[in-house]
């Protein structure tokens, strides 16, 4: 179910989303909608990327939290130089709804 909220957005943000609806010959609430599905993706991405380094989740749990497949979350970890980090806990942790 869709809401609908208020929100207070900056002359020069409201600007640059202007100038992408003419673009993209699109209403500038379809665009503010798509922004703001882009935005939370990548804020969940960083969440789960910072889980994973503090080790609060395990790989797979990380790229879960992050909505993405683990194959693209490895990549990811691998483009950002982020160590990685597993031990047999980790994949006994992933592993257990599978027995």
């Amino acid at each position: 179910m869709e809401e609908t909220i208020s929100v207070r957005i900056p002359r020069e943000e409201l600007k640059m989303i202007d100038e992408a609806s003419i673009f993209v010959k699109r209403k500038r609430s379809d665009v503010l909608r798509e922004i703001l599905g882009l935005g939370v993706k990548q804020m969940m991405l960083e969440i789960a990327l910072n889980k994973f380094q503090k080790n609060e989740a395990t790989a797979w749990k990380a790229a879960r939290l992050a909505g993405i497949p683990l194959t693209q979350f490895l990549d990811i970890l691998a483009e950002r130089k982020i160590n990685f980090h597993y031990t047999l806990d980790d994949l006994k942790e992933d592993t257990e709804d599978l027995i």
